[in-house]
């Protein structure tokens, strides 16, 4: 009997502990980081299989091996990402008592520099991914705040055509 009673003790303390706002910033960078993680192993290992069984030449196991470390790179980047950027604004906010628009800007800008600054293929990717983001949106900023005319047309076709031939432009070159 005195199992169950132990178990709902020791999920009264865990929660509880769970629930006080002084863990609130250390928490929620163990969280973000385990979630980087996991997401990244989530969108990485899907496309890794499938450009790999169709672009990369050699054996079963040097393709596996391939699929693995791409998947290990992007979710450990992800993760190491998220937990600095948490623990930065998290730390900025201590030392501010408060947070404030720019502390997102700079812990975003130091994450990027120390997790996503080493050249290769998957920080190019994740790079090139998020630069297409930033300028659709600020794209779509300068309409809204009449920078730039609203356009006549809808320019989104235009903007998938061009960006899947170049994508399709590459698959022909590799495949020949």
């Amino acid at each position: 009997m005195a199992g169950p009673d132990l178990i709902k003790t020791l999920l009264y303390t865990v929660n509880n502990l769970l629930q006080q706002e002084k863990y609130k910033a250390a928490l929620a960078v163990l969280k973000g980081f385990r979630n980087g993680a996991v997401y990244g192993a989530k969108i990485r290992a899907p496309h890794a299989l499938v450009m790999t069984f169709l672009f990369r030449s050699g054996s079963l196991r040097d393709k596996l091996r391939a699929i693995l470390k791409a998947t290990y790179t992007h979710s450990r980047n992800l993760a190491y990402f998220v937990f600095t950027y948490k623990g930065l604004q998290a730390l900025q906010e201590k030392c501010q008592g408060k947070s404030l628009q720019s502390h997102s800007f700079l812990a975003a800008c130091v994450g990027g520099w120390l997790v996503f600054g080493d050249n290769n293929n998957i920080n190019s990717q994740i790079n090139m991914y998020l630069l297409s983001r930033i300028l659709f949106a600020l794209s779509r900023l300068a309409v809204e705040k009449g920078f730039i005319p609203q356009p006549k047309h809808d320019p989104f076709p235009l903007f998938a055509t061009l960006g899947e031939s170049d994508y399709s432009r590459k698959a022909c070159i590799v495949k020949l």
